[in-house]
């Protein structure tokens, strides 16, 4: 039973030290930059390379204070001659920070509307083509909200619609799946969920003609029940056997139900 003790005494003085180290280190911070947001880094993913370690004092103080006020800003320039993250990020111990900006900065970002909804956008794709600052801060403040365009604005050239002018890039005012959502599954647990595919409507409509006073674009902000929609509420609007097919129809229910 000694010897027992003496061997799992010793086993826990080994690993105490690591497993205190690990314990009060905050694995997730945050780095704030004004031209492009906050930058999410890991203690603990770093700590697990075989040049990091346990060896704080790797990076700190010398590379980033502890306290965080006391770090200065650092541009991407300055990291690129080997201070801050170019330290180790040179493509020699790790990727360059010159590399792919999606794998440290924010990826796919989503972009409330009010009208339609969530619209997907995918940095990966555009800094295959362009530099971050022909975007950051002028046409787009990270994480703000003064940037929001409407489809009008954009048109016009604003936000997307600076690029997205059927020159540079497609249009704006083209193919509006391209960015927003196409079908979108609205469940129904008597008859089957019904799929709603935009593509087929905006090929006929505007989006301004259902969205957002017909529709607001919230999941189950307006549903309604077939008795509603047959008397012109929701789909009953359009469908109503003369603008398209009638909801009541005798064959409408397999158009729109999964049967």
């Amino acid at each position: 039973m000694t010897r027992r003790w003496i061997f799992l005494t010793i086993i826990l003085l080994l690993t105490l030290p690591s497993l205190l180290s690990a314990r009060w280190i905050k694995d997730v911070v945050y780095l704030e930059t004004e031209s492009a947001g906050k930058i999410e880094f890991s203690h603990y993913s770093h700590m697990e390379m075989e040049d990091v370690g346990r060896n704080c004092q790797k990076c700190h103080n010398h590379l980033f204070h502890v306290v965080t006020k006391n770090n200065k800003p650092v541009t991407m320039a300055e990291m690129e001659e080997g201070q801050s993250c170019g330290a180790c990020h040179n493509d020699k111990l790790a990727f360059s920070v010159s590399g792919d900006c999606a794998t440290c900065h924010a990826g796919d970002v989503v972009i409330q509307t009010a009208e339609v909804g969530g619209v997907d956008f995918s940095h990966e794709i555009h800094t295959d083509m362009f530099g971050c600052d022909e975007c950051h801060p002028d046409l787009f403040i990270p994480e703000s909200d003064d940037t929001f365009a409407t489809m009008s604005k954009m048109e016009a050239g604003g936000s997307c619609g600076a690029c997205h002018d059927g020159d540079t890039a497609f249009g704006v005012g083209d193919d509006c799946t391209t960015c927003h959502v196409d079908e979108v599954v609205i469940p129904e647990e008597d008859m089957g969920d019904v799929t709603f595919p935009h593509s087929a409507h905006i090929d006929m409509f505007g989006c301004d003609e259902c969205h957002p006073d017909m529709y607001k674009a919230e999941a189950g902000a307006t549903t309604v029940g077939m008795e509603a929609m047959e008397e012109g509420e929701s789909c009953g609007a359009c469908h109503d056997g003369d603008t398209a097919f009638g909801v009541a129809d005798d064959e409408s229910c397999e158009a729109c139900h999964a049967m």
